[in-house]
């Protein structure tokens, strides 16, 4: 029976875990000490050019229409760079979409990079303890391990948002943020810029 316990103890608190590691969470974050002089918000009810790095063009996109939703969801109206924009490597990203954000007279910009942070070649989580095995794949001992003969591989990524003032050129407030490996893109990138954007609200920007 104390065996049995334990066995459900620890299955209980692991499940905890993995639940509370599902969602993205923000790691750091900086925030330009004016912002709170200011008697406005930057970002509330303004025009705000929104737009995500990514090194694939599909995951650029779904990226760049959360953010929109996001920003537009908190009273801000959101405007896109043109389509035919190409951003360089060589110099800050932010600083190449500056002269676009002042031909739509934006006040600021909103920036979301995207990289692959993690990645998962399992298929589900496996708790040893003794003798005894709780989920899939193999173990012996206290402990967790992957499933044996592999699986999908998933990535997690990470998203670093920043927001520049346009007629300044200023960064005024940059925060990463960090989600676990999943095989739905889509739904991690969406949860991603809600976390970012959210951290952003917090921060005193709409």
């Amino acid at each position: 029976m104390p065996a049995t316990r334990h066995v459900t103890a620890l299955a209980a608190t692991v499940a905890l875990l993995v639940g509370c590691a599902s969602e993205p969470v923000v790691s750091t974050q900086w925030s330009d000490p004016q912002l709170a002089a200011r008697s406005t918000p930057l970002l509330g009810g303004a025009r705000v050019l929104v737009a995500c790095n990514a090194d694939d063009r599909a995951v650029l996109q779904v990226c760049q229409e959360h953010l929109a939703a996001e920003v537009l969801a908190r009273g801000a109206t959101p405007v896109f760079a043109p389509a035919e924009t190409v951003l360089t490597s060589d110099r800050a990203i932010d600083g190449q979409l500056l002269p676009s954000a002042r031909r739509d007279n934006a006040r600021a910009l909103f920036v979301i990079t995207l990289t692959p942070a993690a990645t998962d070649v399992s298929s589900g989580l496996s708790i040893g303890i003794g003798g005894f095995s709780v989920g899939r794949g193999s173990g012996v001992g206290v402990g967790v391990s992957a499933p044996l003969g592999g699986g999908r591989v998933t990535t997690g990524y990470a998203a670093n948002g920043r927001v520049t003032e346009v007629a300044s050129g200023r960064l005024v407030w940059t925060a990463t943020a960090s989600a676990p490996p999943s095989a739905d893109l889509p739904a991690q990138f969406a949860a991603l810029a809600k976390v970012v954007v959210d951290s952003a609200v917090k921060a005193g920007l709409f």
